[in-house]
């Protein structure tokens, strides 16, 4: 009888779900549907009514759809409104779009001259970083080391650092016997493409008495990460300090955001 309940009370859910589909895109468009004004450009586009096209792409932009300002700028571009394509085009880098730099290098670099050819590369080696934290907490876990190790590191990594190329942060590695060394650290990333990303780090700090070598402490670590947009990474890498000796590592890191959110609701 419960099951029956919930079916009758979801039944209008699923009839508007389905009237909403049956809806030419058109007219789901005017109504305000914005997926909709996307799929009817799109349609359009295959139709050969590119100004219609462009018409519908419009409304998705006015209404906030980042697709639909992505669509229409590279329709201006294609159409030779460099002019018309601007606008939209910054509103969708200014969301920390890769694909939003992307376009908008391809209108400067249409535009031509000096100072937009600049810009231009400026935005391509900005696009792969854009969408990517500003900080992240890590964990990793040493294998190989002198005792098996965790490692639990802030990463800090704006994009006034080379576009996150550029990284700093402090690293805390302790064993079953208690932490054996805290380090700050440096490094640098290369990105390969927008979730490949080999990286290298020197660490240099303090090693406790419950390390294998008590004291200074310096270490390097090379890797790679695979980004997964602005929530985080997983990581694999190899490395060694005076206190760990050599290592081979996996971890994972989340966006700070999340973890000091996640951190307020803990009661």
């Amino acid at each position: 009888m419960r099951r029956l309940a919930v079916l009758v009370l979801m039944t209008p859910l699923f009839v508007a779900c389905a009237t909403t589909q049956a809806l030419p895109r058109s007219t789901a468009c005017e109504r305000g549907k914005l997926w909709a004004c996307n799929e009817w450009g799109d349609q359009l586009l295959q139709d050969g009514d590119r100004s219609q096209a462009e018409a519908a792409f419009g409304r998705a932009c006015d209404g906030g759809s980042e697709r639909g300002c992505l669509a229409l700028g590279r329709l201006r571009i294609v159409d030779g409104n460099l002019a018309g394509a601007e606008a939209p085009l910054v509103t969708v880098y200014e969301n920390d779009s890769e694909d939003g730099a992307l376009a908008l290098a391809e209108l400067y670099e249409a535009r031509g001259g000096p100072e937009h050819l600049r810009a231009a590369a400026k935005l391509r080696h900005e696009a792969p970083a854009l969408d990517k934290p500003p900080f992240e907490f890590a964990m990793q876990y040493r294998f190989g080391a002198w005792r098996p190790t965790a490692d639990l590191s802030l990463n800090i990594q704006p994009m006034a650092f080379l576009d996150r190329r550029l990284n700093i942060g402090t690293n805390l590695a302790y064993t079953s016997r208690g932490v054996s060394e805290w380090n700050g650290f440096v490094g640098y990333q290369h990105f390969a493409t927008s979730w490949l990303m080999p990286y290298g780090r020197v660490m240099m700090g303090t090693a406790t008495r419950d390390s294998r070598d008590p004291g200074f402490n310096v270490g390097a670590e090379v890797g790679a990460k695979l980004a997964w947009s602005f929530i985080g990474h997983v990581n694999v890498a190899a490395g060694m300090s005076q206190a760990s000796g050599g290592y081979m590592s996996v971890g994972v890191g989340l966006n700070g955001i999340f973890v000091l959110l996640m951190l307020l609701h803990v009661r």
